[in-house]
């Protein structure tokens, strides 16, 4: 008996189990913008950043989700056969996104000094147990769960 997804499958009501499990990007190397390709589109985003007391910015909100968005799309069309014939998974209209999560981790092993991390437009930032939202280690790993909370707007929040 094969199985088929029927109208109760996670990946159709959680957006993000569509999404590839990991992915790995080399961010700036100086004071600039992470871009959103390299903080959205998988469930695991491992971004490396580099240099000497830079100043690294998150791209915006708006941004961050157009690329979730995107990359989205591209993975229901790529499953879409997948589907049992009675779903038409959302592709014109994807899933209401609030609340959905993912992680991001910023690997600052390149950079020689310590590092700010800013937040673009729509950006905001929290944390668990008083860490810094804006200090970047020196060599080390930086750990965010990050949340749509709005249509113009998501929340970093540091967990590491």
């Amino acid at each position: 008996m094969a199985y088929v997804k029927g109208a109760f499958a996670d990946d159709f009501y959680n957006a993000i189990h569509v999404l590839t499990k990991a992915q790995g990007v080399t961010g700036p190397s100086a004071t600039g913008v992470i871009p959103a390709a390299a903080l959205a589109g998988a469930q695991v985003c491992f971004t490396s950043v580099s240099g000497t007391s830079q100043t690294f910015t998150t791209d915006s909100a708006v941004n961050i989700i157009a690329q979730l968005q995107s990359a989205l799309a591209t993975q229901y069309k790529a499953q879409i056969s997948g589907f049992g014939a009675q779903v038409n998974p959302p592709v014109a209209g994807l899933p209401n996104l609030f609340n959905v999560s993912w992680i991001v981790e910023i690997n600052t092993s390149g950079v020689a000094t310590a590092g700010t991390l800013a937040y673009g437009t729509g950006v905001t930032a929290t944390s668990v147990n008083s860490l810094s939202t804006t200090a970047l280690p020196t060599a080390g790993y930086t750990k965010f769960v990050v949340t749509v909370t709005g249509p113009a707007s998501v929340n970093f929040q540091r967990v590491q």
